[in-house]
């Protein structure tokens, strides 16, 4: 039987992938060097030791700021989480001297929604691209083009964005659609609880004239033998 998983899950596992596969050009920097100069390929080469904590810190901060996302209420640690977050993907793009930073900076985006509101979220969501700026300078880009390359992945972080945006809409409309169910199951109950009880006090009303109208009858019925009757028959 197929693993049945909900839109936040599906969102945090193709994150966490995402996050794996950058993490291949980490691991082949780790044993491959090309070719060439010695001094330059150590004054070019990534510092693996720190990039592999950024990496890990990363995945690690990742991994508990999407568990239970959607199902309990922000709170200052996701916020905390989420600034770890945001430095360890600027940090990652600093220490390997790629735009590697950028993807996870757009894992970064996915998230923001779900713990913050949306004018607070864009403002985040736009800042964290600002200091990619002298990432992308050190790459021997020029100031004007660090510039676009940087609103380049705005763009594209925006689109991780949305779409976190919609699923957590997505997510609040399914959980009043629950408690609309669950008040409407609950009315049903208390409706048909309801009909019991005035059938139970209809028959019982029922009951209590046909009784009555009987015990008066034989009441009079009493009244009248002990009138026309005598002796023990009377007593």
């Amino acid at each position: 039987m197929p693993i049945r998983l909900s839109h936040t899950q599906l969102l945090r596992y193709a994150g966490l992938f995402t996050w794996a596969v950058v993490g291949i050009p980490l691991l082949l920097n780790s044993w491959y060097f090309p070719e060439g100069d010695p001094e330059q390929l150590l004054a070019s080469a990534p510092d693996i030791y720190k990039s592999t904590v950024a990496y890990f810190v990363f995945g690690i901060a990742y991994w508990l700021v999407t568990r239970d996302l959607g199902v309990r209420r922000p709170r200052k640690f996701d916020i905390a989480l989420l600034a770890v977050l945001t430095i360890a993907a600027i940090a990652f793009s600093k220490l390997t001297g790629t735009g590697l930073g950028s993807i996870l900076l757009m894992l970064v985006s996915g998230v923001i929604p779900w713990l913050m509101p949306l004018g607070v979220g864009v403002t985040w969501l736009i800042l964290q691209h600002v200091p990619l700026v002298p990432v992308f300078e050190g790459l021997g880009f020029t100031p004007v083009f660090a510039v676009l390359q940087a609103v380049m992945y705005v763009g594209y972080s925006s689109f991780t964005f949305v779409t976190g945006m919609v699923a957590k809409q997505q997510a609040l409309a399914r959980e009043e659609q629950r408690r609309l169910n669950a008040e409407l199951r609950a009315t049903r109950a208390l409706l048909a609880e309801s009909s019991r009880m005035s059938e139970r006090l209809r028959i019982s009303r029922e009951l209590h004239d046909l009784l009555g109208h009987h015990l008066t009858a034989l009441s009079l019925n009493l009244e009248v033998a002990g009138h026309l009757t005598e002796g023990k028959a009377q007593e």
